[in-house]
């Protein structure tokens, strides 16, 4: 068995900003690449931020609250779209194994989101989306319900990997 060198990225993404958080994130890729690592991995919702104004700091009836929501929806991840195009470059170009956590956009429900996991292979190719379970408490206001068909574990050149978002650990 071998030693795999894994980064799990600690830097916050630009808060509701898609563009510029997958710009970050190919710096943040490209740097941990440098450093010897074959695994990329990014939290909970990186992109393009986790909700925190759902748990009552903004008040969900206000005028804020509702125009963080809509930047949210306007700024989450279609899986495939331009953002994992971009993430699979990055991935294929730095040699690395990418896991990503986002907010999955589904324009075919009429706009439900996902807390997801993408992972990508360092070969630039998607291996897949996990779907969170249940989301936990106020997540509910923001995420859809994801059904188990998405749990996968994918073999890669450095082994098997497959994840579980937040609370789904207790499960």
């Amino acid at each position: 068995m071998s030693t795999i060198r894994a980064a799990a990225v600690q830097h916050a993404p630009v808060f509701l900003d898609l563009e510029a958080s997958i710009d970050k994130a190919v710096g943040l890729i490209g740097e941990a690449a440098r450093e010897g690592a074959q695994l990329v991995v990014f939290g909970e919702t990186w992109l393009p931020c986790y909700p925190a104004w759902i748990f009552g700091a903004a008040g969900w009836d206000s005028a804020s609250a509702k125009r963080a929501y809509a930047r949210l929806l306007a700024n989450s991840v279609e899986v495939p779209g331009p953002a994992t195009t971009r993430l699979a470059d990055a991935a294929r170009v730095n040699g690395v194994h990418l896991v990503m956590g986002i907010n999955e956009l589904e324009r075919s429900s009429r706009g439900t989101i996902y807390n997801s996991l993408l992972t990508i292979s360092a070969h630039g190719e998607i291996l897949g989306v996990h779907r969170k379970l249940v989301p936990t408490h106020a997540e509910r206001i923001v995420w859809g319900m994801g059904d188990g068909s998405t749990l996968h574990v994918f073999d890669t050149a450095i082994g098997r990997l497959g994840g579980l978002i937040c609370w789904e650990h207790w499960m």
